[in-house]
Protein backbone atom coordinates (compact mmCIF):
# COMPACT_ATOMS: atom_id res chain seq x y z
CA UNK A 1 0.00 0.00 0.00
CA UNK A 2 1.98 2.96 -1.27
CA UNK A 3 1.10 6.63 -1.35
CA UNK A 4 2.91 9.76 -2.42
CA UNK A 5 1.13 11.94 0.15
CA UNK A 6 2.07 11.38 3.76
CA UNK A 7 -0.83 13.39 5.16
CA UNK A 8 -3.34 11.36 3.12
CA UNK A 9 -1.68 8.05 3.94
CA UNK A 10 -3.92 6.68 6.71
CA UNK A 11 -1.89 3.49 6.95
CA UNK A 12 1.29 5.43 7.63
CA UNK A 13 -0.42 7.73 10.15
CA UNK A 14 -1.70 4.71 12.10
CA UNK A 15 1.68 2.96 12.28
CA UNK A 16 3.38 6.30 12.98
CA UNK A 17 1.16 6.84 16.04
CA UNK A 18 1.66 3.28 17.28
CA UNK A 19 5.43 3.59 16.96
CA UNK A 20 5.38 7.06 18.54
CA UNK A 21 3.53 5.78 21.62
CA UNK A 22 5.77 2.73 22.00
CA UNK A 23 8.93 4.81 21.59
CA UNK A 24 7.52 7.35 24.04
CA UNK A 25 6.94 4.54 26.53
CA UNK A 26 10.45 3.21 26.03
CA UNK A 27 11.96 6.68 26.34
CA UNK A 28 10.40 7.12 29.77
CA UNK A 29 11.56 3.70 30.91
CA UNK A 30 15.09 4.06 29.56
CA UNK A 31 15.72 7.22 31.58
CA UNK A 32 13.73 6.57 34.75
CA UNK A 33 14.48 2.90 35.42
CA UNK A 34 18.22 3.48 36.05
CA UNK A 35 17.41 6.30 38.51
CA UNK A 36 14.66 4.20 40.15
CA UNK A 37 17.06 1.26 40.51
CA UNK A 38 19.71 3.62 41.91
CA UNK A 39 17.22 4.84 44.52
CA UNK A 40 16.48 1.20 45.37
CA UNK A 41 20.17 0.68 46.10
CA UNK A 42 21.43 -0.88 42.86
CA UNK A 43 25.17 -0.65 42.09
CA UNK A 44 26.54 0.87 38.88
CA UNK A 45 27.17 -2.61 37.45
CA UNK A 46 23.57 -3.65 38.12
CA UNK A 47 22.29 -0.43 36.57
CA UNK A 48 24.38 -1.22 33.50
CA UNK A 49 22.86 -4.70 33.38
CA UNK A 50 19.35 -3.26 33.76
CA UNK A 51 19.95 -0.79 30.93
CA UNK A 52 21.45 -3.50 28.72
CA UNK A 53 18.80 -6.15 29.45
CA UNK A 54 16.27 -4.47 27.18
CA UNK A 55 18.63 -4.44 24.20
CA UNK A 56 19.96 -7.93 24.98
CA UNK A 57 16.47 -9.49 25.02
CA UNK A 58 15.52 -7.62 21.85
CA UNK A 59 18.71 -8.91 20.27
CA UNK A 60 17.78 -12.52 21.12
CA UNK A 61 14.82 -12.27 18.74
CA UNK A 62 16.54 -10.28 16.00
CA UNK A 63 17.81 -13.37 14.12
CA UNK A 64 14.21 -14.51 13.55
CA UNK A 65 12.21 -11.29 13.75
CA UNK A 66 13.04 -10.23 10.21
CA UNK A 67 11.96 -13.64 8.90
CA UNK A 68 8.76 -13.50 10.95
CA UNK A 69 7.93 -10.04 9.62
CA UNK A 70 8.53 -11.16 6.03
CA UNK A 71 6.59 -14.44 6.40
CA UNK A 72 3.74 -14.04 8.90
CA UNK A 73 0.50 -12.06 9.13
CA UNK A 74 1.86 -8.64 10.05
CA UNK A 75 -1.40 -7.36 11.50
CA UNK A 76 -1.69 -10.29 13.94
CA UNK A 77 2.02 -10.13 14.72
CA UNK A 78 1.72 -6.41 15.52
CA UNK A 79 -1.08 -7.05 18.02
CA UNK A 80 0.90 -9.83 19.71
CA UNK A 81 4.09 -7.78 20.07
CA UNK A 82 2.33 -4.66 21.35
CA UNK A 83 0.42 -6.94 23.73
CA UNK A 84 3.70 -8.32 25.11
CA UNK A 85 4.98 -4.78 25.63
CA UNK A 86 1.73 -3.90 27.43
CA UNK A 87 2.13 -6.90 29.75
CA UNK A 88 5.72 -5.93 30.54
CA UNK A 89 4.97 -2.33 31.49
CA UNK A 90 2.04 -3.56 33.59
CA UNK A 91 4.49 -5.78 35.46
CA UNK A 92 6.75 -2.83 36.17
CA UNK A 93 3.97 -1.14 38.15
CA UNK A 94 4.18 -3.99 40.69
CA UNK A 95 7.98 -4.23 40.80
CA UNK A 96 9.59 -3.10 44.05
CA UNK A 97 12.84 -5.10 43.72
CA UNK A 98 15.61 -4.53 41.20
CA UNK A 99 15.51 -8.14 39.95
CA UNK A 100 11.84 -7.70 39.02
CA UNK A 101 12.71 -4.53 37.10
CA UNK A 102 15.27 -6.55 35.15
CA UNK A 103 12.77 -9.36 34.43
CA UNK A 104 10.00 -7.12 33.12
CA UNK A 105 12.42 -4.89 31.25
CA UNK A 106 13.63 -8.05 29.56
CA UNK A 107 10.09 -9.03 28.58
CA UNK A 108 9.70 -5.50 27.24
CA UNK A 109 12.79 -6.08 25.10
CA UNK A 110 11.39 -9.35 23.71
CA UNK A 111 8.29 -7.54 22.45
CA UNK A 112 10.45 -4.75 21.11
CA UNK A 113 12.72 -7.21 19.27
CA UNK A 114 9.95 -8.00 16.82
CA UNK A 115 7.72 -4.92 17.20
CA UNK A 116 10.32 -2.33 16.20
CA UNK A 117 11.26 -4.25 13.04
CA UNK A 118 7.59 -4.80 12.23
CA UNK A 119 6.61 -1.13 12.65
CA UNK A 120 9.50 0.01 10.47
CA UNK A 121 8.61 -2.51 7.77
CA UNK A 122 4.93 -1.54 7.73
CA UNK A 123 5.93 2.13 7.55
CA UNK A 124 8.34 1.51 4.67
CA UNK A 125 5.64 -0.39 2.74
CA UNK A 126 3.49 2.75 2.72
CA UNK A 127 5.74 4.53 0.19
CA UNK A 128 7.17 4.10 -3.24
CA UNK A 129 10.93 3.68 -3.51
CA UNK A 130 11.27 7.30 -4.64
CA UNK A 131 9.48 8.56 -1.50
CA UNK A 132 11.06 6.05 0.86
CA UNK A 133 13.77 8.39 2.15
CA UNK A 134 11.40 11.20 3.09
CA UNK A 135 8.83 8.78 4.51
CA UNK A 136 11.35 6.99 6.72
CA UNK A 137 12.77 10.39 7.69
CA UNK A 138 9.40 11.47 9.06
CA UNK A 139 8.90 8.10 10.75
CA UNK A 140 12.33 8.40 12.37
CA UNK A 141 11.64 11.98 13.39
CA UNK A 142 8.54 10.84 15.28
CA UNK A 143 10.41 8.22 17.25
CA UNK A 144 13.30 10.58 17.95
CA UNK A 145 10.99 13.26 19.33
CA UNK A 146 9.08 10.67 21.37
CA UNK A 147 12.25 9.37 22.99
CA UNK A 148 13.54 12.89 23.57
CA UNK A 149 10.48 14.42 25.28
CA UNK A 150 9.65 11.25 27.21
CA UNK A 151 12.48 11.64 29.78
CA UNK A 152 11.37 15.16 30.68
CA UNK A 153 7.80 14.06 31.26
CA UNK A 154 8.85 10.83 32.94
CA UNK A 155 11.32 12.40 35.36
CA UNK A 156 8.93 15.23 36.26
CA UNK A 157 5.99 12.85 36.80
CA UNK A 158 8.13 10.53 38.94
CA UNK A 159 9.37 13.47 41.01
CA UNK A 160 5.95 15.06 41.42
CA UNK A 161 4.09 11.84 42.16
CA UNK A 162 5.94 8.51 42.22
CA UNK A 163 7.60 5.95 39.98
CA UNK A 164 4.61 3.68 40.46
CA UNK A 165 2.26 6.40 39.19
CA UNK A 166 4.60 6.98 36.23
CA UNK A 167 4.53 3.33 35.24
CA UNK A 168 0.75 3.24 35.54
CA UNK A 169 0.70 6.17 33.12
CA UNK A 170 2.98 4.11 30.90
CA UNK A 171 0.43 1.29 30.90
CA UNK A 172 -2.19 3.68 29.53
CA UNK A 173 0.16 4.75 26.73
CA UNK A 174 0.86 1.16 25.68
CA UNK A 175 -2.83 0.29 25.92
CA UNK A 176 -3.58 3.12 23.50
CA UNK A 177 -0.96 1.74 21.10
CA UNK A 178 -2.59 -1.70 21.32
CA UNK A 179 -6.02 -0.25 20.49
CA UNK A 180 -4.53 1.51 17.45
CA UNK A 181 -3.38 -1.83 16.02
CA UNK A 182 -7.01 -2.46 15.11
CA UNK A 183 -6.89 0.54 12.74
CA UNK A 184 -4.12 -1.06 10.66
CA UNK A 185 -5.55 -2.49 7.44
CA UNK A 186 -3.05 -4.80 5.76
CA UNK A 187 -3.67 -6.92 2.69
CA UNK A 188 -3.76 -10.55 3.88
CA UNK A 189 -5.77 -11.94 0.96
CA UNK A 190 -2.80 -13.35 -0.95
CA UNK A 191 -1.08 -16.15 0.94
CA UNK A 192 2.64 -16.50 0.41
CA UNK A 193 4.91 -19.44 0.95
CA UNK A 194 6.72 -19.27 4.28
CA UNK A 195 10.49 -19.30 3.97
CA UNK A 196 12.44 -19.87 7.16
CA UNK A 197 16.11 -20.68 7.41
CA UNK A 198 18.82 -20.78 10.05
CA UNK A 199 21.38 -19.37 7.63
CA UNK A 200 22.84 -15.94 8.28
CA UNK A 201 21.90 -14.90 4.76
CA UNK A 202 18.21 -15.44 5.53
CA UNK A 203 18.25 -13.87 9.00
CA UNK A 204 19.95 -10.61 8.06
CA UNK A 205 20.15 -8.48 4.97
CA UNK A 206 23.81 -8.61 3.96
CA UNK A 207 23.63 -5.37 1.98
CA UNK A 208 22.43 -3.54 5.12
CA UNK A 209 25.32 -4.67 7.31
CA UNK A 210 27.76 -1.77 6.58
CA UNK A 211 25.42 1.05 7.73
CA UNK A 212 24.28 -1.17 10.62
CA UNK A 213 27.87 -1.49 11.87
CA UNK A 214 28.10 2.30 11.97
CA UNK A 215 24.77 2.37 13.85
CA UNK A 216 26.28 -0.11 16.32
CA UNK A 217 29.16 2.24 17.13
CA UNK A 218 26.79 5.18 17.57
CA UNK A 219 24.57 3.09 19.85
CA UNK A 220 27.53 2.21 22.09
CA UNK A 221 28.18 5.90 22.66
CA UNK A 222 24.49 6.70 23.12
CA UNK A 223 24.27 4.08 25.87
CA UNK A 224 26.40 6.24 28.16
CA UNK A 225 23.88 9.08 27.84
CA UNK A 226 20.87 6.81 28.29
CA UNK A 227 22.13 4.93 31.33
CA UNK A 228 23.99 7.49 33.42
CA UNK A 229 23.38 11.11 32.34
CA UNK A 230 20.58 11.71 34.88
CA UNK A 231 22.57 10.09 37.69
CA UNK A 232 25.74 11.99 36.72
CA UNK A 233 23.92 15.35 36.66
CA UNK A 234 22.34 14.68 40.05
CA UNK A 235 25.73 13.72 41.49
CA UNK A 236 27.07 17.22 40.74
CA UNK A 237 23.84 18.92 41.90
CA UNK A 238 22.57 19.82 38.41
CA UNK A 239 18.78 19.76 38.51
CA UNK A 240 16.21 19.73 35.69
CA UNK A 241 18.52 17.60 33.54
CA UNK A 242 15.43 16.30 31.72
CA UNK A 243 15.51 19.56 29.73
CA UNK A 244 18.60 18.11 28.02
CA UNK A 245 16.33 15.76 26.05
CA UNK A 246 13.83 18.51 25.22
CA UNK A 247 16.57 20.68 23.74
CA UNK A 248 17.94 17.69 21.85
CA UNK A 249 14.49 16.99 20.39
CA UNK A 250 14.02 20.62 19.34
CA UNK A 251 17.37 20.63 17.56
CA UNK A 252 16.55 17.36 15.80
CA UNK A 253 13.24 18.84 14.65
CA UNK A 254 14.93 21.94 13.23
CA UNK A 255 18.06 20.34 11.83
CA UNK A 256 16.69 17.19 10.20
CA UNK A 257 15.13 18.92 7.13
CA UNK A 258 18.39 20.81 6.60
CA UNK A 259 20.45 17.62 6.75
CA UNK A 260 17.98 16.01 4.33
CA UNK A 261 18.59 18.74 1.75
CA UNK A 262 22.34 18.52 2.24
CA UNK A 263 22.18 14.75 1.78
CA UNK A 264 20.32 15.16 -1.53
CA UNK A 265 22.85 17.73 -2.69
CA UNK A 266 26.18 16.35 -1.44
CA UNK A 267 25.54 12.69 -0.66
CA UNK A 268 25.53 10.59 2.51
CA UNK A 269 29.24 10.69 3.26
CA UNK A 270 29.46 14.48 3.47
CA UNK A 271 26.57 14.46 5.94
CA UNK A 272 27.60 11.55 8.16
CA UNK A 273 31.14 12.82 8.84
CA UNK A 274 30.17 16.24 10.28
CA UNK A 275 27.26 14.66 12.16
CA UNK A 276 29.57 12.17 13.87
CA UNK A 277 31.95 14.95 14.88
CA UNK A 278 29.04 16.98 16.28
CA UNK A 279 28.08 14.06 18.52
CA UNK A 280 31.71 13.60 19.59
CA UNK A 281 31.83 17.31 20.45
CA UNK A 282 28.65 16.90 22.48
CA UNK A 283 30.14 14.07 24.54
CA UNK A 284 33.27 16.15 25.08
CA UNK A 285 31.09 19.03 26.30
CA UNK A 286 29.37 16.70 28.79
CA UNK A 287 32.82 15.74 30.06
CA UNK A 288 33.57 19.41 30.87
CA UNK A 289 30.04 20.29 32.09
CA UNK A 290 29.54 21.76 35.56
CA UNK A 291 26.24 23.59 35.07
CA UNK A 292 22.92 23.03 33.30
CA UNK A 293 23.70 25.45 30.45
CA UNK A 294 26.76 23.39 29.54
CA UNK A 295 24.69 20.21 29.42
CA UNK A 296 22.21 22.04 27.19
CA UNK A 297 25.03 23.07 24.85
CA UNK A 298 25.95 19.39 24.66
CA UNK A 299 22.30 18.61 23.86
CA UNK A 300 22.44 21.04 20.93
CA UNK A 301 25.55 19.34 19.54
CA UNK A 302 24.29 15.78 20.06
CA UNK A 303 20.88 16.66 18.65
CA UNK A 304 22.36 18.31 15.55
CA UNK A 305 24.48 15.24 14.86
CA UNK A 306 21.72 12.72 15.54
CA UNK A 307 19.35 14.63 13.26
CA UNK A 308 21.60 13.83 10.33
CA UNK A 309 23.14 10.43 10.88
CA UNK A 310 20.13 8.54 12.24
CA UNK A 311 17.75 8.87 9.24
CA UNK A 312 20.58 8.50 6.72
CA UNK A 313 21.78 5.22 8.20
CA UNK A 314 18.23 3.93 8.67
CA UNK A 315 17.20 4.74 5.10
CA UNK A 316 20.45 3.33 3.71
CA UNK A 317 19.76 -0.06 5.30
CA UNK A 318 16.34 -0.27 3.64
CA UNK A 319 17.30 1.36 0.34
CA UNK A 320 20.04 -1.19 -0.27
CA UNK A 321 17.64 -4.12 0.13
CA UNK A 322 15.15 -5.52 -2.42
CA UNK A 323 11.48 -4.97 -1.47
CA UNK A 324 10.98 -8.58 -0.31
CA UNK A 325 13.84 -8.18 2.19
CA UNK A 326 12.77 -4.91 3.79
CA UNK A 327 11.84 -6.74 6.98
CA UNK A 328 15.31 -8.23 7.21
CA UNK A 329 16.90 -4.88 6.33
CA UNK A 330 14.98 -3.10 9.11
CA UNK A 331 15.89 -5.93 11.43
CA UNK A 332 19.58 -5.67 10.53
CA UNK A 333 19.55 -1.97 11.35
CA UNK A 334 17.97 -2.63 14.74
CA UNK A 335 20.48 -5.41 15.42
CA UNK A 336 23.19 -2.75 15.21
CA UNK A 337 21.28 -0.62 17.71
CA UNK A 338 20.69 -3.57 20.07
CA UNK A 339 24.25 -4.90 20.02
CA UNK A 340 25.54 -1.39 20.66
CA UNK A 341 23.06 -0.96 23.51
CA UNK A 342 24.10 -4.21 25.18
CA UNK A 343 27.82 -3.53 24.82
CA UNK A 344 27.54 0.16 25.68
CA UNK A 345 25.33 -0.19 28.76
CA UNK A 346 27.34 -2.99 30.35
CA UNK A 347 30.64 -1.34 29.47
CA UNK A 348 29.42 1.96 30.90
CA UNK A 349 28.35 0.26 34.13
CA UNK A 350 31.81 -1.28 34.48
CA UNK A 351 33.74 1.87 33.55
CA UNK A 352 31.79 4.10 35.95
CA UNK A 353 33.17 2.15 38.91
CA UNK A 354 36.71 2.50 37.53
CA UNK A 355 36.90 6.02 36.11
CA UNK A 356 33.75 7.82 37.34
CA UNK A 357 30.83 9.39 35.50
CA UNK A 358 32.67 12.32 33.96
CA UNK A 359 35.48 10.33 32.32
CA UNK A 360 32.92 7.94 30.92
CA UNK A 361 31.87 10.50 28.32
CA UNK A 362 35.45 11.11 27.26
CA UNK A 363 36.04 7.39 26.67
CA UNK A 364 32.80 6.97 24.73
CA UNK A 365 33.99 9.41 22.07
CA UNK A 366 36.07 6.53 20.69
CA UNK A 367 33.09 4.59 19.22
CA UNK A 368 32.00 7.76 17.43
CA UNK A 369 35.42 8.16 15.85
CA UNK A 370 35.32 4.49 14.85
CA UNK A 371 31.90 5.01 13.24
CA UNK A 372 33.23 7.95 11.24
CA UNK A 373 36.20 5.98 9.98
CA UNK A 374 34.19 2.87 9.09
CA UNK A 375 31.44 4.73 7.26
CA UNK A 376 34.04 6.58 5.21
CA UNK A 377 35.62 3.27 4.21
CA UNK A 378 32.26 1.59 3.49
CA UNK A 379 30.92 4.45 1.42
CA UNK A 380 34.05 4.93 -0.66
CA UNK A 381 34.14 1.21 -1.44
CA UNK A 382 30.46 1.21 -2.37
CA UNK A 383 30.81 4.20 -4.68
CA UNK A 384 33.92 2.69 -6.20
CA UNK A 385 32.01 -0.50 -7.01
CA UNK A 386 29.11 1.25 -8.74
Amino acid sequence: MESNSILNNKQFISIFLIAFLVYFSNGMLAQTLPKYAFDLGATSQIIGVLSGTFAMCALLLRPVSGLMVDNEDRRLLLRITIGVILVSVTGLTFSKQVWLLIVFRGINGLGWGIGSTLCMTIASSCFSKEKLGSGIGIYGLGQTIAQAIAPVIGLNVAQAYSYNFLYQFNVIICAAAFVLTYFIKLDTSSKKERKYSVSLKEMVCLSAIPPSVVTLCNSIAQASVTAFLVIFANSISVTQIGVFFTVQAAIVLVARPLWGKLTDKYGCLKVIIPCEFLIASGLLTIFFSQALWQFLLAAVLVGAGTAGNQPVLMAECIRRAPPEQRGRASNTSYMGTDIGGVVGSNLAGLLVTLIGYRNLYLIFILPILMATFMYTVFEKRRVGNL
